[in-house]
């Protein structure tokens, strides 16, 4: 039986890349899977998903102390106070690797950060997607969407972000974040903005999995 085809997007803090992907999502009519994953990952481990959502992609240094500003795990997403005993990053990430296999198992879906990546690398009917930008480029976003209070704390916040992503997905999978190769389609932001990445998504994915004009 073939595979649902997938897409799994990362994105760097202020690319506005989860918007993209929900903006995609809708323009395919796939489900669009983000916090969703976590409310399931945390259902399988019998712990609220308020307390999970701290251990994703867990910042540190300058970006903790900014995290009622961006929040973390999808840096549009609001920050959610701990409420249970931290977990270890890496058992979580196995269980929303799990959750993410039985999701592409049920439908085609867009998936949006949670290393979906590193959880569909090498599967076959899947494209990975990076949005990324300029770093001052991004800064400048999170101030325009009021994510930010001014600019210099928005550039921190993505130097941070950035450094401690990568440390983050090398950790748990071994690989660069910032590696071209783990990618099929790298968008930049500041080309178009996120409708422009949202297009250019769904017209690869129309292309490489056959499913006419999208």
């Amino acid at each position: 039986m073939p595979q649902n085809p997938a897409i799994t997007i990362s994105r760097s803090l202020g690319s506005g890349g989860t918007e993209a992907g929900f903006l995609a999502a809708r323009k395919l009519g796939w489900p669009f899977c983000d916090r969703r994953i976590l409310r399931m990952a945390a259902d399988a481990m019998g712990h609220s998903s308020a307390g999970l959502a701290l251990q994703e992609e867990r910042p540190c240094g300058f970006l903790n102390q900014l995290a009622n500003i961006l929040g973390f795990g999808s840096p549009e997403a609001p920050f959610v106070p701990l409420m249970e005993l931290p977990m270890y990053s890496r058992d979580l990430f196995k269980v929303e690797r799990e959750v993410i296999l039985k999701l592409v198992a049920h439908a085609p879906s867009v998936i949006v950060g949670r290393g979906g990546f590193f959880a569909l690398k090498g599967r076959p009917a899947t494209l990975h997607v990076r949005i990324d930008a300029d770093p001052a480029w991004r800064a400048g976003s999170l101030v325009e969407r009021g994510k930010a209070p001014d600019l210099e704390t928005a550039r921190k916040a993505v130097a941070s972000s950035d450094r401690d992503r990568a440390a983050f997905i090398r950790a748990i999978s071994g690989l660069d974040w910032r590696d071209p190769g783990n990618f099929d389609l790298i968008l930049d932001a500041s080309q178009g903005g996120i409708e422009g990445c949202a297009q250019a998504i769904a017209a690869e994915a129309g292309r490489r999995f056959g499913l006419g004009a999208a």
